[in-house]
């Protein structure tokens, strides 16, 4: 009797600890990116924290936080200052349209612009109500599109909040948290160090492979634009290295509307070969560069890294070019495991078939005498 009441109680006991984690995951979720961002970042800098820990006599909280501020503002000092560059020169841009607007005639000269015979099948009156329609629509569009800016740029301080924390704890009490989990795991020490091995792994390809393709891909893209004698190519070129890390756009959506705005300015040549010229060799950079880097230290085939990342991208969101080659580097170090220490014995019990070698054949060489 005591036996079933103690089975009952470990079976509650069990649902109720899975209903706990399965809330627990659920509230955690949605701060999954900015944490394992945190999380990879701390590896890569955790001889950082270790050599500012022995600089300042085993003052760790001070450690932790000096070290989070470096890698803080080693991450937000180029972006604000690419930021502002940019902006500098959209502002500059804006109030050359707006002159110009205001100077010139638009839609005739557009019209005078076409092929002749084709003006005949535009309507352009300014007084009409499809100008008014099309007018009312590029402003809500316009409006949308700043909504979604601001709303954009508030996940991201809030992401970025998110990782500073995370990055601090982590570099205070990393180490003691992972050697909770491995006690709390019930598994052996050596596959929980092999997925640890496997986690900084993934980390250092990820932020150095995403990195070096960035800086490669902002390299080739100016060298495009200075082609295509665009201004100010050096901002340009720095703004496609930060958009080179986003999943989704990256790089076209910088030298996309540069090419569009050179085709609109009746600068054919340089605006198709720019939009080729990032189509076809900075977008395949993306597409070929990135999993190379990525998998030669994940151990993976640059195949497996392509679809992970581009595979996570599409059930995960953009937490998913994290996520997606970490659970495959997992996977995989799984899979050597099964091999090594389970197939591996198995194999080597069974017995190894001799094959029967055909007797030997004796050839006499008759001599004709």
């Amino acid at each position: 009797m005591q036996g079933a009441s103690k089975q009952w109680s470990n079976i509650i006991f069990a649902g109720l600890f899975a209903l706990a984690l399965i809330l627990f995951s659920r509230i955690l979720l949605p701060f999954l990116m900015p944490v394992l961002l945190g999380g990879f970042l701390v590896v890569l800098f955790m001889p950082v924290q270790d050599g500012l820990c022995a600089r300042l006599l085993g003052r760790k909280p001070l450690a932790a936080a000096l070290s989070t501020l470096t890698v803080f503002l080693l991450i937000l000092v180029p972006l604000l200052l690419v930021a502002w560059m940019v902006a500098r020169e959209l502002f500059h841009i804006v109030g050359q349209a707006r002159d110009l607007l205001e100077q010139v005639d638009l839609r005739h000269q557009f019209i005078d612009s076409l092929p002749p015979g084709w003006g005949r099948y535009l309507r352009m009156e300014p007084e009409s109500a499809e100008t008014e329609r099309l007018l009312m629509s590029v402003v809500t569009g316009g409006a949308a599109l700043f909504a979604d800016v601001v709303g954009a740029g508030t996940e991201l301080v809030i992401d970025l909040f998110l990782m500073t924390v995370a990055m601090y704890y982590f570099f205070l009490d990393g180490r003691r948290l992972v050697a909770e989990v491995s006690r709390l795991l019930p598994m052996e020490a050596r596959y929980f160090e092999a997925f640890s091995r496997e986690f900084s792994d993934v980390a250092y390809a990820i932020i150095y492979g995403n990195t070096v393709t960035a800086l490669v891909q902002g390299a080739c893209g100016f060298i495009g634009l200075m082609v295509a004698g665009v201004p100010h190519a050096g901002v340009w070129g720095a703004a496609m290295v930060f958009m080179a890390l986003l999943p989704v756009g990256g790089t076209a959506l910088v030298w996309g509307p540069i090419g569009v705005v050179l085709l609109l300015c009746h600068q054919v040549t340089e605006g198709v070969f720019l939009l080729a010229w990032g189509t076809f060799l900075v977008g395949g950079i993306d597409n070929f560069v990135r999993p190379k880097l990525c998998g030669a230290r994940m151990a993976l085939h640059p195949l497996l890294v392509f679809l992970s990342m581009f595979g996570g991208l599409a059930v995960f969101g953009m937490m998913g070019v994290l996520v997606g080659p970490l659970i495959a580097s997992l996977f995989m170090a799984m899979v050597r495991i099964y091999r090594r220490d389970f197939l591996g014995p198995v194999l080597a019990q069974r017995p190894v078939l001799e094959s029967k070698s055909p007797p030997a054949v004796t050839v006499t060489t008759v001599a004709n005498a």
